[in-house]
């Protein structure tokens, strides 16, 4: 999956330990703290999912049904103020929605959800996700869903690439101008790239149109043929709710000194509802239920490499 830049948050630094002189590089053991906190507490994001209801789709629909707890949980730990709408891929329908937005006060959440994500597979063939979102949030055949202030995500779910009349950058340029100033991110689970990719009893074409616009507009992307969903469905819902997962570093640590604390608890490092450390990123990753929920005090602590730079105030 690719990934966003975080939401803004509070770096601090505080640095300990002997340091000889006043040298520009650690000679010894430097403590490291970094400290943040979670933002979210004021989300509003509007999301439209694209559903592909051709006929080779009713595998994948069933495991986004599967896997759908994943975003709701995010959301149901969130302060966020979100719409939800559903659609297909079919642009006969003009990109309108298939049941109700669903928002905080739909009872039942992932109920409603699954009642609307079961579109059947009697869709065109000649699949268009990007007009499909396009006819329903430029043209108002969703006009009950978007709302302005608020931030914008197309999620798209499909096992062929877009066939849709227009280039993806106009596409992407129509959507943005519809956000505003709040932001759109596309997000697609399509086929991989570069040559497709093989799941079960099906197979899907590479979603190159789709990783396009992913690209243009910082969104992230996942394969259709994964066997779960759930890494895709949290890391929306995140951006949903404005929360982070990653926290960057402020400098190198020695990874097996690294300790996360939330809220005054510390956190255990593990792949799963815990933490672990990305050292490509020099960041720390949260997963599942260890994802801080909003306005949580996250810190960070650690020993300092030997030789990094650091700030001793001499």
């Amino acid at each position: 999956m690719s990934r966003l830049p975080p939401f803004p948050v509070l770096p601090l630094l505080a640095l300990g330990g002997a340091i000889g002189g006043c040298s520009d590089y650690d000679v010894a053991h430097v403590r490291g703290s970094d400290v943040f906190y979670q933002g979210g507490d004021d989300a509003e994001a509007d999301v439209l999912f694209v559903l592909d209801d051709s006929p080779s789709m009713g595998e994948e629909q069933d495991r986004l049904s599967e896997n759908f707890s994943a975003f709701v949980d995010v959301l149901a730990e969130s302060y966020a103020d979100y719409r939800i709408g559903i659609t297909t891929t079919d642009a006969d329908l003009d990109g309108a929605l298939l049941g109700e937005v669903l928002t905080p006060d739909t009872p039942d959440l992932e109920a409603a959800f699954l009642g609307q994500v079961d579109v059947g597979a009697t869709g065109d063939r000649d699949e268009q996700g990007l007009e499909v979102a396009r006819l329903a949030l430029a043209t108002g055949s969703a006009t009950s869903l978007r709302r302005d202030g608020a931030r914008l995500n197309v999620v798209v779910f499909s096992d062929e690439d877009d066939h849709s009349p227009d280039s993806v950058s106009a596409y992407v340029n129509q959507l943005s101008t519809v956000a505003g100033d709040s932001g759109f991110h596309f997000h697609a689970v399509v086929g991989d790239l570069p040559a497709g990719c093989a799941s079960g009893s099906s197979a899907a074409d590479p979603g190159t149109r789709y990783a396009q616009a992913v690209g243009e507009t910082e969104g992230y992307i996942d394969s259709i043929c994964a066997e779960d969903y759930t890494p895709m469905l949290t890391r929306v819902g995140l951006d949903v709710a404005g929360l982070n997962d990653i926290f960057f570093l402020t400098k190198l640590p020695r990874p097996d000194t690294l300790e996360a604390w939330v809220d005054g608890v510390r956190m255990p490092e593990r792949a799963v509802d815990g933490w672990q450390y990305s050292a490509g990123d020099n960041a720390v990753v949260f997963t599942g239920r260890a994802i801080p929920r909003p306005d949580m005090q996250v810190k960070l602590a650690y020993e300092v490499q030997a030789g990094t730079a650091a700030d001793t105030g001499g």
